[in-house]
């Protein structure tokens, strides 16, 4: 999903107030759903009339605004990974190295010897893409197709907590004794790339990182169907969650609808706000 030069295209924020308006900036820039080409556009935040308009539209605005923040974050996550494999097997200084592989174990909670084999195969491990279709799926259902109050207040797209009032919203219906908080982003793609993290980085998702590892040593890909089976843990709903997961990637065709995408320029006669 990266450019053809190795790098992500800058993302041109989009402030719409509403469906229509966010209809319009797509349309200005032929981006349609579904579509191989997609703008480097970031929305940053939903509109909150998302709930009146069409169910129709509705989710293809919503996938539309998904999409190019998680090509995004998958293209910086593969640049890491190229700096990491760098630092593994390059002619770099150990100095050089040790810093690649300090400033990535800083942010996929690694510890250990950044010279240590097993520091950089952990890092190996969790500095991975995400399918895109996955993604899109899991977002749809926790933010209730980008119309839940956590979204609409907070840019939250995937359900994500935090135990610090600072940083969250208080859920109404939280059970007595409960001390979690819903967290709150500055915009959507904050809300997107700390998501990957947490499929990347938490003890819960092993399992997840582990079926995606073992089918990229098999020499082939595994499906984002198949990698659901990693997410049992991401709700305490268990198998019913992954299913729904399944399904939603099932019924929306996600996973023939993304398959392809890539992040294009966007065309300079569109008007962003």
């Amino acid at each position: 999903t990266a450019s053809s030069d190795g790098k992500v295209p800058p993302l041109e924020p989009v402030y719409a107030s509403s469906a229509g308006q966010l209809e319009e900036v797509f349309s200005q820039a032929g981006y349609f759903w579904p579509t191989r080409q997609v703008p480097s556009l970031t929305v940053q935040r939903l509109p909150d009339d998302l709930s009146e308009t069409a169910t129709d539209t509705r989710k293809s605005l919503f996938f539309r605004t998904l999409l190019p923040l998680v090509l995004a974050e998958n293209s910086r996550i593969a640049m890491q990974r190229s700096e990491l494999e760098k630092a593994i097997n390059g002619d770099l200084p150990e100095q050089r190295r040790i810093n690649i592989v300090r400033q990535l174990a800083a942010e996929y909670d690694v510890e250990g010897d950044p010279l240590a084999e097993e520091t950089t195969d952990t890092l190996m491990n969790r500095i991975d893409a995400v399918p895109a279709s996955l993604a899109l799926a899991q977002a749809a259902i926790e933010s209730g197709w980008g119309t839940s109050r956590f979204v609409r207040e907070g840019n939250n797209l995937f359900g994500e907590w935090t135990w610090q009032a600072s940083e969250g919203l208080k859920p109404r219906d939280r059970a007595k004794g409960a001390d979690h908080f819903v967290r709150v982003f500055d915009d959507l793609r904050d809300s997107v790339r700390s998501y990957l993290n947490n499929l990347n980085t938490h003890a819960a998702y092993q399992r997840f990182r582990s079926l995606r590892a073992r089918a990229a040593q098999a020499g082939r890909e595994m499906t984002p169907t198949e990698m659901t089976a990693g997410l049992e843990k991401y709700s305490q709903r268990g198998w019913d969650y992954v299913k729904q997961v399944r399904e939603m990637m099932s019924v929306n065709g996600l996973e023939q609808a993304v398959a392809n995408a890539r992040l294009s320029t966007v065309p300079e006669r569109v008007a962003l706000r």
